[in-house]
């Protein structure tokens, strides 16, 4: 029995296979490769996608087209390494592990970029203390409420500052921006010896290199402050020629986490325009409706569920019902997968002859992720007809066409049957007529698909 979709497994190297890339999203792919391998200044290009669109997936597949191609990729997990102390040590450590990987340590250019990488952490380490410090004492202290002992302490101090200590200062900012500097070209470098030169540029003397791409996902999910680091490290410390980073992201989110970060009266679209120059956003511009990302993930999800094999019409049932929904109300594929579970448990502890209506099934596995409160009133017997009619989107009404066609009028009128109290007459005489489960009454029979066919989990009898 499987009730969570199977991991899908990407090797390094797969790329976009027909197999899995089952959203098509290849082409998209293939157009970013073409991107990131005809532009030498560097660029940040944000994949934006809500969360459970699919973007980690698209990432890696991409990420093995890329190799495919002979890049260099990184692929980060922002989300998994947000624990991190310092953002510019989590990046330049995925680039020293990458040059390992590659057997390309040995090189000088390598060996000088660690070399160099280590410099600017001590600098950056350094500055982050003094900063800390001083914000530190701008957010505890209020000048308008020094204390004149706080004020003389401080004046000693100017007064301390000879000639010899301020000529100090200035040398380690000095160096500290040679290091800086110095980390900079070394990272310049770098790309030509993790990929292979493919010719000479016009004027004959420079050799093209393939880029550096370093993907950073889940960016959206990490802690704001680690999230905004990253931008801001890659922005001021990365940003050389033929080194690209890719971020993987829902900018509504990104958007939060500036303002978390800053306040709300900062503009996060213009504050995030500084670090990211082109954004693609992951959307299904599908033309008919069994070509829709959705459509195919409720397919692929009743097969790798193994939903009701032996009936058919059933599978085929809750599998139109979950379809129309997430069609009509733009449901993300982690939900999917969520009201797929529960679809697959009740299947599970269920068999084909027992009192299993798909409408009622697929309907109340929706409300149990969708509308948790909704779910509840059902599992009491007190959900009113309205409200399941407005949550599920059962009053949609179908334009004619075929591709946008709405709920089958079989669930729609299970729905009405079992909730609305002046049911048309027709509909009630027809359900009336194909129940024969000793239910005293029909507004009985969501209560108890709720309580004894959703939530039931006790194997049946054989």
């Amino acid at each position: 029995m499987y009730i969570f979709p199977r991991p899908l497994q990407i090797g390094d190297t797969e790329g976009f296979t027909v197999e899995k890339d089952i959203f098509g999203r290849h082409d998209l792919g293939s157009g970013l490769t073409n991107l990131v391998g005809s532009v030498a200044d560097p660029m940040v290009i944000a994949i934006d996608g809500q969360w459970g669109s699919g973007k980690t997936t698209f990432l890696k597949m991409w990420a093995g087209q890329l190799r495919q191609n002979g890049f260099s990729v990184i692929y980060f997990d922002a989300f998994e390494n947000d624990y991190v102390d310092d953002a510019f040590a989590a990046l330049a450590a995925e680039i020293i592990g990458l040059v390992e990987a590659e057997k390309k340590s040995g090189e000088p250019k390598a060996k000088e970029f660690k070399s160099k990488a280590v410099g600017a952490l001590k600098v950056l380490g350094r500055s982050a203390l003094k900063v800390g410090v001083k914000a530190a004492s701008m957010g505890a202290l209020d000048a308008a409420k020094l204390s004149d002992d706080i004020v003389e302490a401080i004046s000693d101090e100017v007064e301390e500052l000879t000639d010899k200590h301020i000529g100090d200062l200035l040398t380690k900012q000095a160096e500290g921006r040679n290091a800086l500097q110095a980390f900079r070209d070394a990272l310049r470098d770098l790309p030509s010896i993790l990929a292979p030169n493919i010719g000479l540029e016009d004027d004959g003397k420079l050799y093209k290199v393939k880029p550096l791409i370093f993907m950073i996902d889940e960016l959206d999910r990490c802690k704001p402050i680690f999230a905004l680091a990253l931008l801001e490290r890659i922005k001021h410390f990365f940003a050389v020629p033929n080194v690209h980073f890719v971020l993987g992201t829902h900018m509504g989110q990104l958007r939060n986490s500036v303002n978390a970060a800053y306040g709300a009266n900062i503009n996060a679209n213009i504050y995030l325009q500084k670090f990211i120059g082109l954004t693609f956003s992951l959307v299904d511009d599908s033309e008919y409706r069994h070509d829709r990302v959705v459509v195919k993930y409720v397919e692929k999800l009743r097969k790798d569920f193994d939903i009701s094999p032996d009936d058919s019409d059933f599978a085929a049932g809750v599998e139109n019902f979950v379809k129309t929904y997430a069609l009509l109300h733009h449901v993300s594929l982690r939900d999917i997968e969520h009201i797929m579970t529960n679809i697959a448990l009740a299947v599970a502890f269920t068999r084909r002859g027992e009192f299993r209506p798909h409408p009622l099934i697929a309907g109340l596995a929706i409300l149990r992720v969708a509308h948790p409160a909704l779910y509840v009133q059902a599992k009491q017997g007190t959900l009113k007809y309205e409200d399941a009619v407005k949550s599920l989107g059962l009053g949609y009404q179908s334009i004619g066409e075929d591709e946008d066609r709405g709920y089958s009028d079989f669930a729609k009128g299970f729905w009405e049957y079992a909730l609305k109290k002046d049911a048309n007459p027709d509909i009630v005489k027809r359900f009336d007529g194909g129940i024969r489960y000793g239910f005293d009454s029909r507004f009985s029979i969501l209560r108890y698909v709720a309580n004894k066919v959703v939530d039931r989990l006790v194997l049946p009898k054989q």
